[in-house]
């Protein structure tokens, strides 16, 4: 059997036609159907691609929430050798038009509500390439080659021709937002794809079977919802999608209705979550577990989970370029007696262990690997049968060597072989789970006329686990205010959740010996100095 997007559309349409997918709308409403309508609806879809003129290798983008229909996109675009490009929503206009030449997407596959979205990128210089937008939903927008979905897949029938893509085929593209610099695509196979699917599927991934209902809260622009749409229509789960604004309420009623088992997503989205089943008294009886990936949990949301609502909260690691998923946080047997404190300390911390398929190289600055006593930090570097490598159009050539991928990240083993992610080697923030450049950021402030320096770091916060703190040396006879920095920022292509909410006004930033700023002593002072203004 070749291994590409095939091999499990055609096992999902012969084995579990019967079984539901449902999607929670933006207007309260719920739309229900099966996967033999999935199927037939993804095939229309297919034909429909070929009608547009594209070719072959088309890419096709993708700039959506979570559904029904975008999970047609994610098979439809792939089976007929195009590949999938999905676009992250939350960016500003200008970085999002960048990601779409970047990819160059002739197609565009968009939310009617994100329709000024897409306009505004325009604005910004994207859509080059594009010649057609296809709208899920009505709008009248001036868009090139403007189509509604809904009327564009019935003009079709259902039935494919099955093309027996080459495993090594690109599938999709997925931008990521870790680096100081511009967006880098990461490529994934059809054979990237499926491994991982198995992956997340199997009991060491998010453990999912045709007994399960998943829901994927993370986005499915963002790493492709850690694998859980395709992993969970290669067995046959039952599927629930929330599109449109997350509201804990709105998480809990579909939970609770849906009878969800698995369900994945960060940090800010579980703790929200807590604070409303402790409000409500709503408890989900039939929730087995819940994955939490894209940061550290606190310790204390993990206590709180299993004490309060009897449900296992799971640490997971990844990245873009690992599909993403690199590492889930399971005890092992002979743990199941332990102190649950004792469990807490050498499982529930950590990142977790490796996937199968995923090889962990824990490194000192001269290469070498270290001791995996949980406490040596050394640079984490990963390979495996889903990682990536190599980004799109060659960039990023200094991460890949010998076939292993620098992620950029400090790590500690623990003898138990699990993996703990200890710091960062770049100054990013990562906030609800997404990535903000200090660096960018301190380069438009210093933009600023009221600013001579400025540095960012990440402070600790309660809900989003990061946020960035702006660290300012006034200009001469200048007396810099947050409101104004803030819209400054506004202007230079950041998005409004990453502006920073407080400021800390400085005579001077300290420096290396080489003049670069020494955000370890600054961080220091700080923390010396008490809660920043």
């Amino acid at each position: 059997m070749i291994l590409n997007i095939w091999a499990v559309f055609d096992h999902a349409a012969r084995h579990h036609r019967e079984v539901e997918i449902v999607t929670g709308l933006p207007d309260g409403g719920v739309h229900r159907h099966t996967y033999g309508d999935f199927c037939d609806r993804s095939e229309r879809l297919m034909s429909a691609l070929d009608g547009l003129g594209l070719a072959e290798d088309a890419v096709v983008g993708t700039l959506a929430w979570n559904s029904y229909r975008h999970l047609e996109a994610y098979f439809a675009v792939p089976a007929t050798g195009r590949v999938l490009h999905t676009l992250n929503l939350r960016l500003a206009p200008a970085e999002l038009a960048r990601v779409i030449e970047h990819g160059g997407d002739e197609a565009i596959l968009v939310d009617a509500e994100l329709v000024p979205l897409l306009l505004a990128a325009r604005e910004a210089g994207g859509l080059g390439r594009v010649r057609h937008v296809i709208v899920y939903g009505d709008t009248e927008a001036d868009l090139p080659g403007l189509t509604d979905y809904e009327g564009l897949i019935a003009a079709h029938e259902p039935g494919y021709p099955r093309r027996q893509w080459d495993e090594n085929r690109p599938l999709g593209i997925c931008h990521t937002s870790g680096t100081t610099g511009n967006p880098k695509g990461a490529v994934y196979t059809h054979r990237s794809t499926v491994l991982h699917a198995f992956g997340v599927a199997s009991g060491s991934g998010l453990g999912l079977g045709p007994g399960d209902c998943g829901l994927p809260v993370v986005p499915m622009f963002h790493g492709n919802a850690w694998g859980m749409p395709y992993a969970a229509t290669m067995v046959g789960a039952k599927q629930v999608y929330l599109a449109g604004p997350l509201t804990p309420a709105r998480l809990a009623e579909l939970m609770l209705r849906e009878e969800v088992t698995v369900s994945a997503g960060v940090p800010t989205v579980w703790l929200d979550f807590a604070e409303h089943l402790s409000a409500t008294g709503l408890r989900l009886p039939a929730l087995r577990h819940v994955i939490c990936g894209g940061a550290q949990p606190p310790r204390s949301l993990v206590d709180r989970y299993r004490a309060e609502f009897g449900i296992p909260l799971v640490q997971a690691w990844g990245m873009t370029e690992t599909s993403p998923l690199g590492s889930v946080a399971w005890p092992k047997h002979h743990m199941r007696h332990w102190d649950h404190q004792r469990v807490l300390d050498e499982v529930g911390s950590q990142a977790g262990l490796a996937s199968p398929g995923v090889a962990v190289s824990i490194r000192d600055d001269d290469g070498a690997e270290i001791p995996w006593d949980g406490e040596t930090m050394g640079a984490l570097h990963v390979r495996g049968l889903w990682v990536v490598d190599g980004y799109l159009h060659g960039e990023g050539a200094g991460q890949f060597t010998d076939g292993w991928f620098a992620t950029g990240d400090v790590a500690v083993g623990s003898p138990y072989g699990y993996i703990r992610i200890a710091d960062r080697t770049k100054d990013l923030i990562k906030s609800g789970g997404e990535w903000i450049s200090s660096v960018d950021m301190e380069a438009a402030l210093m933009g600023h006329p009221d600013v001579a320096e400025a540095a960012v770091v990440a402070v600790p916060d309660p809900r989003w686990q990061e946020r960035p703190l702006a660290c300012v040396v006034p200009a001469p006879g200048r007396a810099p205010e947050l409101d104004s920095l803030r819209e400054h920022l506004l202007g230079h292509g950041f998005a409004r959740w990453q502006l920073p909410e407080r400021m800390e006004l400085l005579t001077a930033i300290p420096r290396t010996g080489v003049g670069k700023f020494d955000k370890k002593t600054l961080r220091a002072s700080l923390e010396e100095k008490g809660p920043p203004r």
